[in-house]
C-alpha cells in the first residue's frame, strides 16, 4: 500500500492540536473510485487472508442480497484466499450455514474475547480485518476499536472499515426535502474525517480514506440526458462524484 498523506494531520486526528474550524481537505481522499462497495472490496482483498467481523447482514435481507450478488460475504468468499466470519446474529449465521452452506462462520461478541480466549481464528493470520457498515450500529464504537486493536491487533495486518458517507449524495436530498434517510438502527454518521479521528483515537495509523459508489445526477438536464442515451442503449450516464458517494472506506494499521 501507498504512503498517504494522513501523518501530515496526525496531530489533529490524535487530539494533541485542536482546531475548531478545521478544514480537512478532501485531496486527503480517493474520491476517483467509482465502483460500489461489494465490488471495491471484492478487488481489494482478492487472494487475502480475512477476518469479516458483523459478515452476517440483517437476517431478513440475506436472501435477496445473495440473489443479487450484493451479500458481501457470500461475494468475498469467492475473492479471499481464506475468510473467517464472524457476527452477533445466531439466527442470520445460523440461516447462512443452512441455507447457504457457508463455511467458517462463528456467533461471537468481540468485546467478550480477547487474545488468550479467541477460538474462531484456529490460529491463522490475517491480512485483513474488516468492519463492513458496522461500526455505525455500535453504541460505543471507539470502545469497540480500541479492544479491536489492543487485545486483537496480533490478528491481522490492517483493518477496513466502511461506514455511510453522511454527505452521500442520497443523504443530501434526502435531508434537501425535509428527511433523514437513516437504517434505524444506526447511532451516528460519518464523513472521511470523522471515521479517521476516530479509528486514530482507537491506536490505528489511518493509511487511506475513499468514498466510493455513485449516482446518476437527478437535475433536469442530467435527467434528460440520462433518459435518452437508456433510450438508446448507452451506458454512459451523467453521475454525481464519487465525494458524494455512498461509502466511507476506511484502511488502517493497528498499533503494536
Amino acid at each position: 500500500m501507498e504512503e498517504s498523506h494522513y501523518d501530515e494531520i496526525r496531530p489533529f486526528l490524535t487530539g494533541e492540536t485542536l482546531d475548531t474550524n478545521f478544514s480537512f481537505s478532501i485531496t486527503h481522499v480517493d474520491v476517483d473510485t467509482p465502483t460500489d462497495r461489494v465490488s471495491f472490496l471484492s478487488e481489494l482483498l482478492e487472494n487475502k487472508k480475512v477476518l469479516h467481523i458483523g459478515c452476517a447482514d440483517h437476517f431478513n435481507v440475506i436472501d435477496a442480497k445473495i440473489s443479487a450478488g450484493k451479500h458481501l460475504h457470500s461475494a468475498l468468499i469467492k475473492k479471499t484466499e481464506i475468510i473467517t466470519g464472524i457476527d452477533l446474529n445466531t439466527k442470520a449465521i445460523e440461516h447462512l450455514q443452512g441455507k447457504h452452506n457457508t463455511p467458517d462462520l462463528h456467533v461471537c461478541n468481540i468485546l467478550e474475547v480477547d487474545g488468550d480466549s479467541e477460538t474462531f481464528s484456529e490460529g491463522r493470520h490475517y491480512d485483513f480485518a474488516l468492519l463492513a457498515e458496522i461500526v455505525e450500529h455500535l453504541d460505543n464504537p471507539g470502545q469497540f476499536l480500541t479492544h479491536l486493536n489492543d487485545t486483537l491487533g496480533h490478528l491481522y495486518d490492517r483493518i477496513i472499515i466502511t461506514v455511510p458517507n453522511a454527505f452521500s449524495s442520497v443523504a443530501r436530498r434526502a435531508w434537501e426535502n425535509g428527511i433523514e434517510a437513516v437504517n434505524s438502527d444506526h447511532r451516528f454518521w460519518f464523513s472521511p474525517y470523522t471515521i479517521a479521528r476516530l479509528t486514530t483515537s482507537a491506536g490505528f495509523n489511518v493509511e487511506q480514506v475513499h468514498m466510493i459508489g455513485e449516482e446518476q445526477k437527478m437535475d433536469l438536464l442530467s435527467r434528460a440526458y440520462n433518459r435518452f442515451m437508456a433510450t438508446i442503449g448507452s451506458p454512459r450516464r451523467r453521475r454525481m462524484s464519487s465525494r458524494h458517494g455512498t461509502s466511507v472506506v476506511l484502511i488502517a494499521t493497528p498499533q503494536n
